[in-house]
């Protein structure tokens, strides 16, 4: 039997192998397609935005798309919508973009803007980082904005003191939607962290001045300074009401290639997400759940999230007079808000409301059924980083 014995395998035109095979009999292999779970962020495709759009805003925050972190200068940053938009690039399967369109502008010195995206410390040791085996990653995305010029790209991990890596992108054409690939050795001397906290995280950074660029970024795994953040960027996104910037098809992924994006279905991007943040109702006349009257007029429900929630979490709502609703014993009653969470943990809790949030008229020992009862009522569970 003949046998063909080579180190590797090169496209004629290519500058880097496609195959290369070890001693051992085993093989790496460039595939730029078919391997499933290899996107190690959520929502790349920005389909789930359990939150809904949002307006006027002024600070930092989690706003619309899922897992996609809005950062700024707190009220000194213009005005801002964020928005799941309908523009994507042609071709990739792509529904949906992230879009931040300026509604009100500033020439605050201090102005900057960015997505940040976090990973928790058990998703990120994949990564093998503070390890002679730290793993290469490649970050692609695509991005469309109204100017042309340099944004900045960075990389972070968030074991204390933070490390990150910067590195310069540039929009060569306005209007257009470009892809862009950045690709970032591993860091061999700092370990990312483990648990549920924060680990590694990467920034989008579309415009910034003053204090978050005033720094010489460095394309290079270092003890991070806040001053490097966008010291490569040049473009003014502040200026005008006419200025945009979006981004879809967000995926970071181990290795050297960016390989085609990999589409989830909508089920498992949600249940992803939903560690993060559950929106259990929106809406008027949607049930929140059975309950019981614990004391006349104090109203305890319970809820089981339907995936375990990263940490104990926070309830998140809207309050208004008469949002909600208790019905028991033949008689409804609108109330106001919920007023604590209580026994929580990551897989359900029990939250309350009395009459300091406008219960009257619950008899103690009696079943209640909870609903909204006003079209901008909501309640959901944050569990975000």
């Amino acid at each position: 039997m003949s046998k063909l014995k080579v180190a590797a395998l090169q496209g004629l035109s290519a500058s880097s192998d496609a195959i290369t095979l070890a001693n051992d009999g085993t093989c790496t292999a460039n595939i730029t397609n078919n391997l499933s779970n290899r996107r190690l962020n959520h929502n790349g495709s920005m389909l789930i935005n359990q939150r809904g759009d949002k307006t006027g805003a002024v600070q930092s925050g989690y706003y619309g798309l899922d897992r996609y972190y809005t950062q700024m200068n707190d009220n000194n940053n213009g005005t801002w919508s964020i928005t799941q938009a309908s523009d994507v690039p042609d071709g990739y399967g792509f529904k949906y973009s992230l879009e931040y369109a300026i509604t009100s502008t500033t020439s605050h010195a201090d102005r900057y803007l960015m997505t940040v995206y976090r990973m928790e410390g058990t998703d990120s040791q994949v990564l093998n980082y503070g390890t002679s085996n730290a793993k290469t990653v490649t970050l692609s995305f695509w991005i469309k904005c109204n100017k042309t010029g340099n944004f900045q790209v960075n990389f972070e991990n968030e074991q204390n003191p933070d490390a990150g890596y910067q590195v310069q992108q540039t929009i060569s054409s306005a209007g257009t939607w470009e892809k862009k690939t950045v690709t970032i050795t591993g860091d061999t001397s700092k370990a990312l962290t483990s648990g549920s906290q924060k680990a590694f995280c990467f920034d989008i950074v579309y415009s910034a001045f003053g204090t978050y660029a005033s720094a010489t970024p460095s394309a290079a795994w270092s003890t991070l300074s806040n001053s490097q953040r966008g010291g490569h960027c040049n473009i003014d996104l502040f200026d005008s009401t006419n200025n945009y910037v979006k981004i879809a098809g967000v995926q970071l992924e181990v290795g050297s290639v960016a390989t085609d994006f990999e589409h989830r279905s909508y089920g498992q991007e949600l249940a992803l997400c939903q560690r993060y943040y559950y929106l259990h109702v929106s809406g008027d006349g949607k049930p929140i759940g059975a309950g019981s009257i614990y004391t006349d007029n104090y109203v305890f429900n319970a809820i089981h999230f339907p995936v375990p929630m990263r940490a104990d979490p926070s309830i998140d709502h809207v309050t208004g007079t008469n949002y909600y609703a208790h019905y028991s014993n033949g008689t409804g009653d609108n109330f106001n808000q919920f007023v604590s969470i209580t026994n929580n943990n990551n897989n359900n809790c029990i939250f309350s409301s009395n009459n300091a949030g406008g219960v009257e008229n619950m008899s103690a020992g009696k079943a209640v059924h909870t609903v909204t009862a006003n079209s901008a009522a909501y309640l959901a569970f944050s569990a975000e980083i």
